[in-house]
């Protein structure tokens, strides 16, 4: 019976570190976790040039820095990076009236969302560079469950 509680009770930091959302979580921080990061003045966010990104269904934050934009048939791929964490990108397109949101998901360090909008399908892949930067992937393509779109990491 001992062996199934330690099993049971060494688990539960496991699920705790591993998903889900914390409505108590202050904006911007999961468990205090992203403070252990790099500062932001460290890691530079605008090392590599800026480069336009006219995308159709691209939406993202304000003040996001796109790096790289390609084209592989129906779906275009966008770097970039943004001085938000990855809870704090969550939370703008959860807030945004302007875009159908389908899914989001977050893990402290890193945060997917999945929206809608004129006509296309956009999934985001948001991650912790610095304390407070994050590295945006997002993948535009045809509204259609079959688009070729990346999954979702966690379950």
């Amino acid at each position: 019976m001992r062996l199934r509680v330690f099993a049971v009770a060494a688990t539960i930091p496991l699920l705790v570190a591993c998903g889900g959302t914390d409505a108590a979580q202050p904006s911007g921080r999961g468990p205090g976790m992203l403070a252990n990061l790099p500062s932001c003045d460290r890691v530079p966010l605008d090392a590599e040039p800026r480069v336009d990104a006219e995308v159709v269904g691209l939406v993202l934050p304000d003040g996001a820095r796109v790096t790289s934009v390609v084209e592989q048939g129906a779906l275009t791929t966008v770097e970039a990076t943004v001085r938000m964490t990855p809870l704090d990108v969550r939370a703008h397109y959860e807030g945004r009236a302007d875009i159908e949101l389908l899914r989001v998901e977050d893990e402290v360090f890193e945060a997917e969302v999945l929206t809608r909008t004129q006509q296309r399908r956009m999934y985001l892949r948001a991650g912790a560079l610095c304390a407070d930067g994050t590295t945006l992937t997002a993948v535009v393509g045809p509204d259609s469950e079959d688009a070729g779109l990346p999954e979702f990491q966690s379950g």
